[in-house]
């Protein structure tokens, strides 16, 4: 009888040992983009449909990719994004962002970083900030498909 209880335990042993390994080597699969996004408090309208790959540091610093350069109508605004985009990630903002540009009047100004508190979300163009209604950052602006855009968007870069 003891030793059919010590089989036993050794089976046991055995099976959590394979489950164990099999958990730990498991595949890793990373967050989405847009899960990437909730987890930090900001809205998925941010970034163009087309930003599927990133690179996340653990000082939150990132590089995210794009499937190529964008171009997109939001909100009244022309908003155009390069190919990668990088900056600093936080709970509620983003800084030192590189990468996206929003059209005035005739030039292509940097937006260097975006807050997100008390339902508005404040975009910060150089020195000046413009805020809006979170409401209004509700779906992934889609890129404008021509062949201006992809001109646009390297006039963009250029600036």
């Amino acid at each position: 009888m003891v030793n059919m209880a010590a089989a036993a335990s050794t089976h046991l042993f055995l099976l959590l040992g394979l489950a164990a390994s099999a958990w730990a080597s498991a595949p890793y699969v990373p967050p989405t983009v847009s899960q990437l996004m909730d987890r930090f408090g900001l809205p998925r309208a941010l970034l163009p449909e087309t930003a599927r790959r990133y690179l996340l540091h653990d000082d939150g610093t990132f590089e995210l990719f794009l499937d190529d350069g964008c171009v997109v109508d939001a909100g009244g605004y022309r908003v155009g994004y390069d190919i990668k985009l990088s900056g600093t990630v936080s709970p509620g903002a983003v800084t030192g962002l590189k990468g996206v540009r929003v059209r005035v009047l005739f030039a292509w100004v940097p937006i260097t970083g975006v807050e997100v508190a008390g339902g508005e979300v404040t975009v910060h163009i150089g020195p000046i900030m413009k805020s809006f209604p979170a409401v209004g950052f509700k779906s992934s602006p889609r890129c404008i498909a021509s062949s201006a855009a992809g001109s646009e968007v390297a006039a963009a870069a250029d600036v």
